[in-house]
């Protein structure tokens, strides 16, 4: 019996990636060229049009994966686990391009690439270290269900890494160099603002195609494994 796996219908599939490609491209040429530069970090502030929006991706997988443990938690429906399991994989993806983009922007601004003072930075690097012990422990067990039990749980550490990265410059006195909240900056001017919020949307479309297009890959993987097992 012959069996599909789709991402969407094939004309929904192809203008989701129109949108996307054409969003990403209007993102990139307007952060280049549109907002005035900040004279103290010179060109190399542009890379805040990418930093921020990709960070706040970086922390909204690992919400959506807690809500999606809870469900499979409650159901116990497998698909559930493999929902948590792609918005993890593709917050460490995002995180990872924070870590590469960050301090690019930090050397510039601050003189130094890593400021091990700043409470944002290091929370950060704690949530980087709470998904890669999700995918470690993950893969080391290798029962399925027992490997979606236990990921759900740590899909909750993950969660709480994701919120105490947010919360960092809110919450917590911070000595070091990192800006406050970029919400709570009322004094940015009108065409980084604009910049910036093209950005979010660019990079949410993104990520929302990523999602599909990973979650798509996690149904092949099992439909192969469970092909394999009928065939033995």
């Amino acid at each position: 019996m012959e069996r599909k796996i789709q991402l969407l219908h094939p004309t929904i599939d192809l203008l989701f990636y129109l949108v996307v490609c054409f969003s990403l491209v209007i993102a990139v040429f307007v952060s280049i060229l549109y907002p005035n530069v900040i004279l103290e970090q010179g060109l190399s502030h542009r890379i805040f049009y990418l930093h921020v929006p990709v960070a706040w991706v970086a922390l909204y997988g690992p919400l959506l994966s807690f809500v999606f443990s809870l469900v499979y938690l409650f159901q116990k429906n497998l698909l559930w686990d493999r929902l948590a399991f792609t918005a993890n994989q593709l917050a460490f993806v995002f995180a990872v391009g924070v870590l590469f983009s960050g301090p690019i922007w930090a050397y510039s601004a601050w003189g130094v690439p890593w400021d091990k003072t700043d409470a944002r930075l290091q929370s950060f690097f704690i949530l980087c270290l709470s998904l890669l012990s999700y995918f470690i422990f993950r893969y080391l067990v290798p029962s399925r269900k027992k490997k979606a039990i236990l990921s759900a749980y740590l899909s909750v550490l993950c969660a709480m890494s994701a919120v105490l990265t947010w919360g960092a410059i809110r919450w917590i006195e911070n000595p070091g160099n990192h800006p406050g909240s970029v919400l709570g900056k009322g004094g940015m001017d009108l065409d980084m603002k604009r910049t910036l919020w093209l950005g979010v949307i660019a990079y949410h479309f993104l990520f929302l195609i990523l999602f599909l297009v990973s979650n798509r890959n996690e149904k092949l993987q099992e439909l192969k494994h469970s092909l394999r097992a009928e065939m033995d």
